[in-house]
């Protein structure tokens, strides 16, 4: 099962503020810039820095908006082997394989994998935009790992096996 977490309007959107604030950044640095460089005439260096940065920022935002440098999707994978995850599309991401998840604690803001090197993982579902989409999320885990008998809030889960007699 594939979720996308970033569908393409929210993305769109993001987008969107993301170029606007770029603009606002690269022109207020660029102008306090100039400032420093030609109209003041007590240089400080440590301003003209700052400004610089500023503006490369803002020039940075811009080019991410504007798709010259691409952000990777933000997503949720459950397969019968691992579950991969990216919460945000600058963020890292997860592989979990399924043998490796000792326990599961699911609540309404996050989801916490026990493994079996002693590690904690946590999927924090307050980076998802949507509450829907993150409902989703935890209930797809929360069915997985109960369908590959990994314990869920301290319950253990047994699966089913099908039932050869009617």
């Amino acid at each position: 099962m594939y979720i996308n977490l970033y569908p393409n309007k929210h993305l769109n959107a993001t987008k969107k503020s993301v170029l606007a604030m770029g603009l606002f950044l690269a022109a207020g640095g660029a102008y306090a810039l100039l400032r420093e460089l030609f109209w003041r005439t007590d240089f400080q260096s440590g301003w003209a820095m700052a400004s610089a940065g500023v503006t490369l920022i803002g020039f940075l935002s811009i080019v991410v908006a504007m798709d010259k440098i691409r952000v990777k999707d933000a997503y949720l994978s459950i397969t019968p082997e691992r579950l991969m995850y990216r919460l945000s599309v600058m963020g890292r991401e997860q592989l979990l394989p399924w043998e490796s998840i000792r326990a599961l604690q699911v609540t309404e803001h996050v989801v916490v994998f026990e493994q079996e090197q002693g590690t904690v993982t946590k999927l924090r579902l307050g980076l998802i935009q949507q509450p829907e989409i993150a409902r989703h999320v935890s209930r797809s885990i929360l069915l997985a790992a109960m369908e590959k008998g990994i314990p869920v809030n301290g319950v253990a889960a047994v699966p089913r096996k099908p039932s050869l007699q009617e």
